[in-house]
C-alpha cells in the first residue's frame, strides 16, 4: 500500500501549526526538493509518452526516479516541508501507477482530507495575478482544464490494471476502445463498417472472458474502490468549489472519468456472480457448450417467441437500459431508446417529426394514400 495510516497520518499533521513553507519561494531544501519533483515527473511523463507512440517498454536511465520514487519524495514534502496540492496531485499520479484501485482511492481520500483540513488555512499553492485559479491549476491539471486535452490522470486510469486473470489484464482502457469502435463503426458502410463492428465484438468478447474469470466478489470490491475514488475527487472539489465561485477547477472530464469506471464495474459484477452460479458455466468460455449468454447471465430475461407488441417494445427497452449503463459510449443504448419513442408514437405524429415541413407532409399524404388527421384535412381544404 502506498499511502498507509502512518504516511496519511505524516501529511495530514501540521508543520510548526500551519501549512509550513512554500518551495517555490524557497532557496534551501523545501525549494529544492520541489523542483526535483517537477522536474523528475516531467521526465518519467515523456518517457511514457515516448514509449507508447513506440510501443517499446519503459527505460529509466541512470538517475531517474521511477513513479514509486516520486511518491515517496512527495510523502516527504507534504509531510516535512509544505501543504501543497502540486506534490499532491504527483502523489496521486504515482498512486495510479502504483497497485490499482485500492491506492488511487486512498490518495482520492487524502487529497480530500487535505483540502479540508488546510484550504482555509493557505494551502499552496498561493494566488497570485492570475487569480484565484491558481490555487487549484494543480488539480484542473489532472483533469485536462476547459482545454480539449486529456489531462495527467485521464489515461493512468484508463491503463490501470482493475483485476488480473491468466488470460491477461482488466482495464478500463479496452472497454472504451471497444465503444469507440463500435461509434465509429456509425459513420462508416460497407466492409469498413463490419470491419469497426467485428473489432469492436472482439474487444467486448475480451472483456467477457477476462471478467468471466474473476469471482464476482473481485469486481464488486473494484466498483467500491472506484466509487471511493470518485467521492474522494468530488468531495475535494466540491470543498474548493464553494469557497471560489464562481471560479472553479476544471474537474469534469476526470470525475465522468471515475464515474463511467464505476457504472461499467458496477454493472460486470451481478452479470459475473450469475454466470459463475449457473451450472457448468465457471470453466466455459463464450461459444463453448455450457457457456452462458451475454444475455442470459444477467439472470432476468429468458429468450423465447415475442407475440405481443408491447413486450416487444419492453424488449427494446431493457435492450437500451444495457447498453447505456454498460456501454455509455455506445451508441446502441441512445438508438435503442430512440426506436422505442417512435414505436409508441401515432403514425401521424412519426410523420409530422419525420417530415417537419407542412407542404412536404401534406405532398406524402396524397402520394401515398394516406388519409391525414383531421386538423390537416380542415386547415388544408381536405383531400
Amino acid at each position: 500500500m502506498l499511502i498507509d495510516e502512518e504516511r496519511r497520518q505524516a501529511i495530514l499533521a501540521p508543520i510548526d501549526n500551519s501549512v509550513g513553507i512554500d518551495g517555490r519561494e524557497d532557496e534551501g531544501a523545501a525549494g529544492n526538493l520541489l523542483r526535483e519533483i517537477r522536474s523528475q515527473r516531467k521526465a518519467i511523463v515523456r518517457l511514457e509518452q515516448t514509449a507508447a507512440m513506440t510501443d517499446d517498454d519503459l527505460v529509466l536511465p541512470d538517475g531517474a526516479w521511477d513513479w514509486e520514487a516520486l511518491a515517496e519524495n512527495s510523502i516527504e514534502y507534504l509531510s516535512d516541508h509544505g501543504k501543497d496540492l502540486e506534490p499532491m496531485t504527483v502523489l496521486i499520479e504515482a498512486a495510479a501507477r502504483h497497485d490499482g484501485l485500492g491506492d488511487l482511492a486512498a490518495a482520492m481520500a487524502l487529497l480530500a482530507d487535505l483540502v479540508e483540513a488546510y484550504w482555509d488555512q493557505g494551502l499552496y499553492p498561493a494566488e497570485d495575478e492570475d487569480g484565484v485559479e491558481t490555487r487549484f491549476q494543480p488539480l484542473s491539471g489532472l483533469s485536462g482544464g476547459s482545454t480539449d486535452k486529456d489531462g495527467a490522470l485521464i489515461q493512468p486510469v484508463r491503463k490501470l490494471v482493475i483485476a488480473r486473470t491468466g488470460g491477461g489484464d482488466l482495464r478500463h482502457l479496452d472497454k472504451i476502445r471497444a465503444d469507440a469502435a463500435m461509434t465509429a463503426s456509425q459513420g462508416l458502410s460497407g466492409d469498413q463498417k463490419s470491419a469497426r463492428i467485428e473489432e469492436a465484438s472482439e474487444l467486448y468478447r475480451e472483456i467477457e472472458a477476462h471478467a468471466r474469470h474473476l469471482p464476482g466478489e473481485v469486481l464488486t470490491r473494484a466498483a467500491a474502490l472506484a466509487g471511493a475514488a470518485e467521492q474522494g475527487w468530488r468531495r475535494a472539489i466540491g470543498f474548493i468549489s464553494e469557497r471560489t465561485k464562481p471560479q472553479f477547477p476544471g474537474a469534469s472530464r476526470l470525475t465522468d472519468e471515475l464515474r463511467a469506471m464505476r457504472e461499467w464495474l458496477e454493472g460486470m459484477a451481478p452479470t459475473v456472480a450469475a454466470a459463475a452460479e449457473a451450472p457448468g458455466d465457471e470453466l466455459a468460455s463464450p461459444g463453448e457448450p455450457g457457456a452462458a449468454a451475454p444475455a442470459a447471465a444477467g439472470g432476468g430475461f429468458v429468450a423465447g417467441k415475442i407475440t405481443r407488441r408491447e413486450d416487444a417494445l419492453k424488449a427494446i427497452g431493457a435492450a437500451a437500459d444495457y447498453f447505456q449503463l454498460n456501454e455509455p459510449l455506445s451508441p446502441l443504448g441512445v438508438t435503442l431508446r430512440e426506436v422505442d419513442r417512435r414505436a409508441r408514437m401515432s403514425l401521424h405524429d412519426l410523420l409530422s417529426e419525420l417530415i417537419p415541413d407542412d407542404s412536404a407532409r401534406r405532398d406524402f399524404y396524397w402520394r401515398s394514400g394516406i388519409k391525414p388527421p383531421a386538423e390537416d384535412d380542415n386547415n388544408n381544404g381536405g383531400y
